[in-house]
């Protein structure tokens, strides 16, 4: 019979390469979604060509800034009403709950330099009820 204080516990499965594979599946992981972001699409489309295909593709921009320097701030602001929606609890099954009514703000804004190539581009998205 085997007293407290001889139990042993085997830690040899869970060495650095254990601790190193974990690590590199979660930083993995955390790349792939930064790189399947709005905003990294959008890097990867625009940033480097000419100001004039992001016209071509979404419009005139809502707002043109000019900047100390040189070049522009170009911003589009999208603003969609989102409706109420029922949520189902599982409580009961005639109880009515929904989800506010909310006003979804997408605002892209690109910076483009004198000569007309977009430089940068930052995108945000914002909820108000």
């Amino acid at each position: 019979m085997m007293k407290k204080s001889q139990i042993v516990f085997d830690t040899s499965g869970l060495g650095w390469d254990v601790w190193f594979g974990k690590g590199l599946i979660i930083l993995t992981l955390v790349a792939l979604m930064a790189a399947c972001s709005i905003e990294s699409k959008l890097n990867r489309k625009y940033v480097g060509k000419s100001f004039t295909e992001v016209v071509e593709v979404m419009g005139a921009p809502t707002t043109i800034d000019n900047r100390v320097g040189g070049g522009t701030f170009r911003s589009y602001v999208k603003k969609i009403m989102l409706r109420e929606t029922p949520i189902n609890t599982g409580a009961f099954r005639y109880d009515k709950f929904d989800s506010p009514k909310a006003l979804k703000t997408e605002i892209t804004e690109f910076t483009v330099n004198p000569a007309g190539k977009v430089t940068a581009i930052r995108y945000s998205c914002e909820y108000t009820k």
